[in-house]
């Protein structure tokens, strides 16, 4: 396990559990950005008896500490993700599927919003969609 982890984990006073490493697990080990559901599918493959409540108690602390982050989407349930650094998505309007866009960032793009708003930024979200090769394939 990451150190960063460990020490997200220790300056907030919550600890490490089972449950949590294997939610962990199970974000690294799945394809894009998983939901709550696809986790729990993932972490019940190896341990049968997790129940869905637990998982989304372990992803609510994991964001909560800054180990994960999740992306809203308007009629998609909530999708969850390792990689916490400036990065545009994409989501497929078909069936659902969410990737990272490669060699394309945020850039400085808070800063030129907190340029020319008074608003003190905290997030910037750009919702990129399209279809994705395999829904063009079913066509």
């Amino acid at each position: 396990m990451d150190s960063g982890i460990r020490d997200k984990f220790r300056k907030s006073g919550y600890t490490l559990t089972s449950q949590r490493r294997a939610v962990l697990e199970a974000l690294t080990e799945s394809d894009g950005h998983p939901s709550a559901e696809d986790v729990y599918l993932i972490v019940k493959r190896k341990n049968p008896r997790v129940a869905l409540g637990t998982v989304y108690q372990a992803l609510s602390v994991l964001e909560e500490i800054g180990v994960i982050g999740s992306k809203h989407w308007n009629e998609s349930p909530t999708r969850y993700d390792l990689n916490l650094e400036p990065h545009l998505d994409i989501r497929c309007g078909h069936c659902g599927a969410v990737s990272e866009i490669p060699g394309v960032g945020l850039d400085d793009l808070e800063s030129r919003i907190q340029e020319n708003t008074t608003y003190q930024v905290k997030s910037a979200t750009l919702v990129v969609e399209g279809v994705c090769p395999k829904c063009r394939r079913n066509q």
